[in-house]
């Protein structure tokens, strides 16, 4: 039995990284630059200062000590996808039903098991987790406590994440004034210097009612990292007659420490 290996071409595998890139929350995030060490691990560097002190002039005489350091990170999933092909019902089009199916996978499935995830993460390491029942009277005041937060650790804006209800709550708070009844839109976009995402509450987390998020990706990171797209013609494995394709992806997130206070959920109980 031939055991040869055909990579995909070249245009095949970036179409499904347009598809990673593109139909997922947590891509505002992602990191392409991630430096890894193995299959799950992942470096990452911290710039400290051995002191926050603005000094005095004096000729440069006193000295700032700056120190590069890298953090390892273990990505939390490793997760795989197989498809057959079967070569006589589509023997002369399996490569093209093959790049449907996997893309059509990692858009319907694949895609919101990261966001899933991605929110999930986000809510466990966020620094504050409110608990108010949210209602059009006091939304605005959650938000703002969000706001508060990121400005005194220096951040501003960010987008906020939030569940249908949670959303519907702001609208039902905001006060708009028209002055074209024909053209009348009744959604927030953005608000308190806040881009919005009305997310599925299956995504979003049971009970969540929104996620804030200010400083991109130095608050976290989202690594996907696919490490198998593979193609085996008919003939060259044991599974029969068929094309056989095979797909592996290692992902996870990153929020350091001290970026905590990036993060901002309310719960309700």
């Amino acid at each position: 039995m031939p055991n040869t290996i055909s990579k995909f071409p070249e245009v095949f595998t970036k179409a499904l990284d347009e598809v990673l890139v593109t139909s997922s929350y947590a891509a505002r995030y992602s990191d392409p630059g991630a430096e890894f060490v193995n299959a799950k691990t992942v470096n990452v560097p911290d710039i400290t200062f051995a002191s926050d002190t603005v000094n005095d002039y004096d000729g440069f005489k006193t000295k700032n000590d700056v120190t590069l350091s890298y953090t390892p990170y273990t990505l939390e999933h490793d997760k795989q996808a197989s498809f057959d092909i079967d070569a006589v019902q589509d023997i002369d089009t399996a490569a093209i039903l093959s790049t449907k199916a996997a893309s059509e996978y990692q858009r319907t499935i694949f895609l919101p098991a990261v966001d899933k995830d991605f929110f999930k993460t986000a809510a466990a390491k966020a620094k504050t987790t409110g608990s108010e029942a949210i209602t059009k009277d006091n939304i605005k005041a959650e938000i703002r406590k969000a706001r508060t937060q990121f400005t005194e650790v220096g951040l501003s804006g960010g987008d906020l994440y939030m569940s249908s209800t949670a959303l519907a709550a702001l609208e039902d708070a905001v006060d708009r004034q028209f002055s074209n009844e024909t053209n009348i839109i009744d959604t927030v976009g953005s608000y308190d210097g806040f881009t919005i995402f009305e997310v599925p509450q299956a995504l979003l987390g049971e009970n969540v009612d929104f996620i804030v998020i200010s400083g991109g990706k130095n608050t976290i990171r989202y690594i996907v990292k696919r490490a198998v797209a593979y193609l085996f013609a008919p003939g060259t494995h044991v599974n029969g007659d068929c094309w056989l394709s095979q797909f592996r992806w290692v992902f996870g997130s990153i929020v350091k420490k001290n970026k905590k206070a990036g993060i901002y959920v309310n719960k309700h109980a």
